[in-house]
């Protein structure tokens, strides 16, 4: 801050004051700071690839169930065990019904421990679940 000395006192000032500017730009920064995590949904996983597919946008309206490559099974981001799946999955649904089941299976994984989560959840009143993969690009 610094005071004018002599000249005329109501004329514009050459001056622009960035100090509004740096306000916003600071708490549009929090902002992006805090939705960044909550827009990915379940754990990182690299998934297996697949020609055919049919894009849909994750914007929160499904139930992540991810599987890691050792084989951990997680909702969300929590840890369950394969025996407590179905309670679990119950338990997140009645918080929001409108939810389906979308399954994020590690490419490293074999095809048995994927499907034997998928069976659980069949057997446990889950007979519509989504596979995630990534679209192969093809060369044009």
């Amino acid at each position: 801050m610094g005071a004018k000395v002599g000249g005329d006192k109501g004329g514009p000032v050459n001056e622009i004051n960035v100090t509004p500017l740096i306000d916003v730009v600071l708490v549009l920064l929090i902002i992006f700071m805090v939705v960044t995590p909550m827009l990915s949904s379940g754990i990182d996983v690299t998934l297996p690839d697949a020609k055919k597919t049919t894009q849909a946008q994750d914007n929160g309206q499904h139930l992540v169930l991810s599987i890691d490559a050792e084989g951990d099974i997680y909702l969300d981001r929590d840890q369950v065990e394969l025996e407590n799946l179905i309670d679990e999955v119950n338990a997140s649904y009645r918080k929001d019904p409108s939810k389906v089941i979308l399954i994020k299976g590690d490419a490293g994984l074999h095809y048995l421990e994927v499907r034997q989560v998928m069976d659980e959840l069949a057997e446990g009143g889950w007979p519509n679940q989504l596979l995630a993969v990534e679209k192969i690009k093809e060369d044009e």
